[in-house]
């Protein structure tokens, strides 16, 4: 390490080892491209700009994921693989310095998601212990995607899996949906051929049976929702109406909802 880098620049990279990653160096000068392709051009004026004699647009780089990636792409390396980092990044600011130093890991191709997200944690949790280790940590989750596991495991219909997800992270909404779910409202306006379609889920009869009472009326099935929309939003609205959770589920969403590691 020059005397450029952090005096816990060393640790940092022994940390790195310790948890089986690859050390990589990345080239200070990168295409702009791909940069500006993921970011948006909202980024061109945060990051500093040349261009070679070919007329190919460089950059200081920005970051590290993009370039380790594609240097794992162009290096045809094979999956599961862990890169680690750490050197200076240039960006504009207002406030701070345009050099400062980013220390990471990429971890790539690990087949088993819930194993790897884990992994990225605990990565992350043991960096910020090395570096703060006066620092009461706390961790936040805002994956949908173990909001959404939870919700299926709950044997949750499609309708409110859809409402609920929706609503995840809004406290209000959540709350909302919630007291929806724990006293579900009752609609009699449904009746006749209608009713015993949707109670009955057929989507395929309820659509035909729309679609030939708008041709009655004279109503386009192009100037609004087609028959199979409206069928199949009655039968999700009966669903969510339908679902009765066991005092046991109930209980298990809101202790989900309620967890708290901090």
């Amino acid at each position: 390490m020059t005397s450029r880098y952090p005096a816990i620049a060393s640790d940092i990279t022994k940390l790195f080892a310790a948890r089986n990653t690859h050390a990589v160096e990345v080239a200070v000068l990168q295409p702009a491209d791909p940069f500006l392709d993921m970011a948006g051009e909202d980024l061109r004026r945060r990051i500093f700009l040349t261009e070679s004699e070919t007329g190919l647009t460089l950059c200081l780089r920005p970051e590290f994921t993009i370039p380790v990636c594609l240097d794992h792409i162009a290096s045809q390396a094979g999956t599961p693989r862990r890169y680690s980092y750490l050197g200076e990044v240039f960006r504009q600011r207002r406030e701070g310095g345009n050099e400062f130093f980013q220390a990471g890991i990429e971890d790539l191709g690990d087949g088993d998601i819930a194993q790897a997200d884990a992994r990225s944690l605990a990565d992350a949790h043991a960096l910020l212990s090395l570096v703060l280790p006066d620092q009461a940590l706390a961790i936040t989750l805002g994956d949908q995607t173990i909001f959404e596991a939870v919700l299926a495991a709950l044997g949750l219909p499609r309708g409110w899996r859809m409402r609920l997800a929706r609503a995840f992270g809004s406290a209000a909404m959540l709350e909302a949906a919630l007291a929806d779910l724990a006293n579900p409202t009752r609609n009699g306006q449904l009746a006749g051929p209608v009713a015993a379609l949707v109670l009955n889920g057929d989507l395929e009869g309820l659509s035909s049976h729309i679609a030939g009472g708008m041709e009655q009326a004279g109503l386009s099935a192009s100037a609004g929702r087609s028959p199979a929309d409206i069928a199949r939003r009655l039968i999700e609205k009966a669903e969510l109406r339908s679902v009765r959770l066991s005092n046991e589920a109930f209980s298990a969403l809101k202790d989900f909802l309620a967890i708290d590691v901090a």
